[in-house]
């Protein structure tokens, strides 16, 4: 699948979002409680390998490619996932997600763990680097997580205006993270499990939310 995205509308706002936190710190878990991802309706192609969110899951890149055509000529939402797990294999489901976006539509662009994916935190990869800087204006909208935010590369803290700062891992991540957001060390060090600060444009300064554990459920494999 090789095609071009179609009906560019640069009145669609960013709102690609990150999601750091180190292990247990609930990451997975803020990105599914988001509200603004619709719950119903919604065109979502996903990067999960270990089913961390609901859809159909593929290993196969055939069977993925025929899923997310079946969704996209249905006319109404989906949910369709490709458990890769290389940096060639993301660079293929970036480009898949580049090819069938549409400025008519939102499509949500769901990526679990990006260290495992980022060569180097300098730039991301190519076909990432693209998604990221331009699937705003074709209805694209990006949430990445990533328990090891010091692997991840600059263009995805660049590109996405909203992020979600959970409990870190070392005197040195929480240091980071701080200045990430415009807070201090201390205010990340004394986040607990399920406990983000939410760093959004709409916001005069970082949010402190804090979550309710919900069961994720729904997710079905079709290797």
């Amino acid at each position: 699948m090789r095609f071009q995205p179609r009906n560019a509308n640069t009145a669609h706002r960013n709102e690609h979002t990150l999601y750091l936190a180190a292990s247990g710190g609930g990451k997975s878990q803020a990105l599914a409680q988001n509200t603004a991802i619709p719950g119903k309706g919604a065109r979502v192609i996903l990067w999960d390998a270990s089913g961390d969110h609901p859809g159909l899951h593929f290993e196969s890149r055939a069977k993925f490619i025929k899923a997310l055509q079946k969704g996209i000529s249905g006319g109404r939402g989906f949910r369709v996932a490709y458990a890769g797990s290389t940096v060639e294999d993301f660079e293929w489901w970036c480009e898949v997600c580049w090819s069938v976006l549409d400025g008519d539509h939102r499509t949500y662009l769901i990526a679990e763990e990006l260290s495992q994916v980022c060569p180097s935190p300098a730039k991301a990869t190519p076909c990432a680097a693209v998604l990221l800087n331009q699937s705003r204006k074709y209805g694209g909208i990006f949430h990445g997580t990533s328990q090891k935010p010091q692997e991840v590369a600059k263009t995805f803290y660049d590109q996405c205006e909203h992020k979600f700062i959970g409990r870190q891992k070392g005197e040195a991540m929480c240091k980071k993270m701080g200045r990430e957001i415009g807070l201090q060390p201390e205010q990340i060090a004394a986040l607990k499990e399920l406990q983000f600060y939410h760093d959004s444009p709409k916001h005069e300064k970082p949010q402190l939310i804090t979550l309710k554990y919900k069961k994720i459920q729904g997710v079905k494999w079709l290797i």
